[in-house]
Formats: C-alpha cells, structure tokens, sequence
C-alpha cells in the first residue's frame, strides 16, 4: 500500500466535518502553490492547515494542546 493510500485511508477513518469557515480559501491555495517549491508548499500548507484546525477547535470548545 503507498503512502498517499494510507493517508487517504486515515482521512475516511477519521472524518472530520466540515467547516467552510476555517477552509483554506482559494487564494490562500493558489499563493502557496505559486509562492513556493512543492516540498515547501506541501509543508506550509500542513502547518497552516494545523493552526486552522486548532482554531476551528478553539472556537468550538474544544481541547486544544
């Protein structure tokens, strides 16, 4: 099994819901996909999703580390 088909296993197994409020907007994608080399995009992109996601869980009470 590839890597990409562990994560996208991980995602169905973990599904978390939705919350257009805290999804990245399409600009916000197209800057890092233009701003930066792919392994630096991929990585950005991880750590922004990371504070949006502990964000979206502030705002909903829920525990943050």
């Amino acid at each position: 099994m590839s890597e990409i088909e562990k994560m996208r296993r991980y995602i169905e197994k973990y599904k978390v819901p939705c919350t257009p409020r805290y999804d990245a907007s399409i600009n916000e994608i197209i800057a890092i996909a233009s701003g930066m080399s792919p392994i630096e995009a991929a990585n950005f992109a991880f750590v922004y999703g990371r504070v949006k996601g502990y964000r979206a869980a502030k705002a909903e009470g829920g525990r943050t580390v």
